[in-house]
C-alpha cells in the first residue's frame, strides 16, 4: 500500500507549492526594488501610494469624528472623540459591506454608503474614512478608486472620487451642513491607530500590517524618498503589497488567479490572504487528487475556506472532514500545514522588507513595531505560531532585526479619526 503522507512533501515540490521553495532573501531583494521603483514613480506592482497623513502630531480633544471603516466583508461607521488624546469610541453600527454579497453599482455602493453614514452626520461634520481598496489618495484628502479587490463587486467604480461621490449622495438624502473628508487605506489607519493607542516608540520604525480578507502594508516614510512627489513631508506610504508580483508562484497560485474576480492582478494577495487562502488549499487538493493523493471526491470540491481548514485542524466535523476518507485525513493535513507555513514565510519577508528599507529593528529595546490587524492574522489556527518562528530564524537569526507585532482595539477608527482631525 502506497504511504500517501510521505509522498505529500514531494508532490507540493513538483507543483512548486513547497514552503521551501520561498526564498526569502529572494523576496526581500525584488521586494525592495519594486519598493524603490514604486516610490520614484517608475513602472512597479507596488504602487506605493502616498497616504498625505502622518503619524506626527495630536488630535484635538473633544471633537467628534464620523470614522468610516470600508472593509473587505463589513462596513463599520462609529462617532469616535479624543479624550486625553485617547479615541474613545461613542457609537458604532455594523453592516455587510455593499457588494460583498453580490454586484451592485457604482451609484447603488454609494448610495448605500450614504444610508449608513447619514444619521451621524447630525453629531459631526469631520469624515475619516478607511477605504480597504486600491485608491490614489490626493492631497486635499479625496481619493479615486482604482479598483475593487476581496471579491467585492461593483460595477463602473473604477475612476471614481470616494469622497465626492459620498459627499454628493449625503446631501442628496438632505444633508445640508459643509462636511469634510479625509480618506485613507486601512493599513495606514492601523498603523495611526496603532501609534495612537499604544504610544509606540516611532525611533526603531513602524509599520501597518493587514491580513484579513485581503492583504496590504504599509509604513513612515521620510518625504526625501518619496522621489515622486517634490518637497515632500514625512507620511505614510501604501505599499499595495497584495499586488506585489515577483513572489514565486506554483501551479495551485496560478489556479487560484486564473479563477477570481481579476486574474493577473493582486497576485501576492492571493497566495495568503483569508478569502484565497482556502481556494490555495482546495487548488492543491484537486492537484492532489489527479495524482493518487486524495480521493475522487476532492477532484472538484466546491471551495474550502479558511475558517473551515481550521476547524477540519481541530478535528471539529464539517464540510471538509465529511469530504475525506481516513487516508485523505492526514494528506489533506500536510497540504494545509504546507499552506500555512508558505503564508507566514511571506509574510515576515514582506515586513523584513519594509524594516530593512527604514534601517528599523536594530535592538530588541527599539523594535521595528508591525501594527496587525485581520482575522487570517488573528483567529487562524497555525499561522502566528508559524510567523513568530519565522520572525526568530529569518529577522533576528539572517538580517539582525528585531520585529514586534502590536494590536490596538478599533485601530481603523482610531486612525481615521486621527486623520480627520489631523490632516
Amino acid at each position: 500500500m502506497r504511504e500517501l503522507s510521505a509522498e505529500t512533501p514531494a508532490f507540493l515540490a513538483s507543483i512548486d507549492m513547497h514552503p521551501d521553495q520561498t526564498d526569502s532573501g529572494a523576496f526581500i531583494k525584488a521586494f525592495l526594488s519594486e519598493m524603490d521603483a514604486g516610490l520614484a514613480g517608475d513602472p512597479s506592482s507596488l504602487k506605493m501610494i502616498p497616504a498625505y497623513v502622518s503619524v506626527e502630531g495630536a488630535p484635538q480633544d473633544g471633537v467628534p469624528v464620523i470614522a468610516i471603516d470600508a472593509g473587505g466583508t463589513n462596513l463599520r461607521v462609529a462617532l469616535v472623540e479624543f479624550q486625553n488624546g485617547v479615541p474613545v469610541v461613542l457609537r458604532e453600527e455594523k453592516s455587510p459591506m455593499p457588494g460583498s454579497r453580490g454586484t451592485v453599482s457604482a451609484e447603488a455602493f454609494f448610495s448605500e454608503l450614504a444610508d449608513d453614514v447619514l444619521p451621524f452626520t447630525e453629531a459631526s461634520d469631520r469624515i475619516g474614512f478607511c477605504f480597504s481598496y486600491p485608491a490614489t489618495i490626493f492631497p486635499d484628502g479625496d481619493g479615486q478608486v482604482i479598483c475593487l479587490t476581496k471579491e467585492v463587486r461593483v460595477s463602473g467604480i473604477e475612476g471614481r472620487m470616494i469622497g465626492r461621490s459620498l459627499l454628493r449622495k449625503l446631501r442628496e438624502k438632505g444633508v445640508k451642513k459643509d462636511l469634510s473628508l479625509t480618506l485613507l487605506n486601512d493599513t495606514a489607519a492601523s498603523l495611526l491607530g496603532g501609534a495612537t493607542v499604544l504610544g509606540l516608540d516611532r525611533t526603531g520604525g513602524l509599520s501597518g500590517l493587514i491580513l484579513g480578507t485581503g492583504c496590504n502594508t504599509c509604513y513612515a516614510e521620510r518625504g526625501a524618498r518619496i522621489k515622486k512627489l517634490h518637497g515632500a513631508k514625512n507620511m505614510i506610504v501604501n505599499c499595495e503589497s497584495g499586488n506585489f508580483s515577483r513572489a514565486f508562484r506554483g501551479r495551485a497560485d496560478e489556479m487560484v488567479d486564473a479563477a477570481s474576480e481579476n486574474p493577473g492582478a493582486y497576485r501576492f494577495e492571493k497566495m495568503l490572504s483569508g478569502v484565497y487562502l482556502g481556494r490555495v488549499v482546495t487548488s492543491e487538493a484537486q492537484l492532489a487528487a489527479g495524482a493518487g493523493l486524495l480521493s475522487a471526491a476532492f477532484r472538484k470540491p466546491e471551495p474550502l475556506t479558511a475558517p473551515e481548514l481550521d476547524d477540519f485542524l481541530r478535528g471539529r466535523e464539517n464540510r471538509v472532514s465529511a469530504l475525506c476518507t481516513e487516508a485523505d485525513r492526514i494528506v489533506l493535513q500536510t497540504l494545509v500545514d504546507a499552506a500555512f507555513e508558505r503564508a507566514a514565510k511571506l509574510v515576515c519577508a514582506n515586513v523584513l522588507a519594509l524594516c530593512l528599507h527604514c534601517d528599523g529593528g536594530k535592538t530588541a529595546a527599539r523594535p521595528f513595531s508591525v501594527v496587525a490587524e485581520g482575522s487570517t492574522f488573528y483567529n487562524s489556527l497555525l499561522l502566528r505560531d508559524k510567523l513568530d518562528a519565522c520572525l526568530k530564524t529569518v529577522a533576528e537569526g539572517q538580517y539582525g532585526r528585531h520585529i514586534v507585532f502590536c494590536r490596538a482595539e478599533d485601530a481603523t477608527l482610531a486612525g481615521s479619526a486621527f486623520a480627520a482631525l489631523t490632516r
